[in-house]
């Protein structure tokens, strides 16, 4: 008994599911996919964006500044938007608030003297959209936060030098994970 014996040819309604289910594979396949820093979730025809200075909320005085600085240059390396100097003249607004900046050691010696900490950076960041007469709300993240671990030497001298890196560090990654939290949309 050959194939012939059982194979029987399918029915027009058949061929029409196989086609229609082929149709579907192939175009949710196509969706979603993407490399990253390609995608865009901003709206159509947006080329300029001021960032705000981020209003600081702790007792790291110089935070703000570091982050700024970071955001400026994470925007201009990844070459999507061209940061402008006036809110006004700008298609949308960064704007932030770092509400914490909380350093809890990790890791202790056999003294019991820290060896290791983690920085925790919590903010509450908007992206408005400027163009009409009044500023849209198009995204926000009301608890967007990142965190690093620094190693540290309590007999060192430069021990507080290492939390000053750690900040620039955490700014520099902050920085990062925000603006491909803004330009993806997650």
């Amino acid at each position: 008994m050959g194939w012939r014996a059982w194979y029987r040819e399918p029915s027009m309604a058949t061929a029409i599911r196989l086609l229609l289910a082929a149709a579907l594979g192939l175009t949710l396949a196509g969706c979603g996919y993407h490399l990253v820093g390609t995608a865009s979730t901003l709206p159509e025809g947006v080329t300029t964006l001021y960032v705000e200075r981020f209003q600081n909320q702790t007792r790291y005085v110089d935070i703000n500044q570091r982050i700024d600085e970071s955001l400026s240059l994470e925007w201009v390396r990844r070459r999507r938007l061209q940061l402008v100097d006036e809110k006004p003249s700008a298609d949308m607004v960064l704007s932030g608030v770092i509400l914490n900046l909380g350093v809890a050691p990790v890791s202790f010696d056999e003294q019991g003297r820290a060896t290791e900490y983690q920085m925790t950076l919590t903010t509450s960041v908007k992206l408005f959209d400027n163009r009409g007469t009044e500023a849209k709300l198009l995204w926000e993240d009301l608890a967007f936060s990142r965190r690093n671990s620094y190693l540290v030497d309590p007999n060192a001298a430069d021990y507080f030098d290492r939390q000053v890196l750690a900040m620039d560090r955490l700014a520099e990654d902050y920085s990062a994970a925000l603006v491909s939290a803004v330009l993806e949309g997650f």
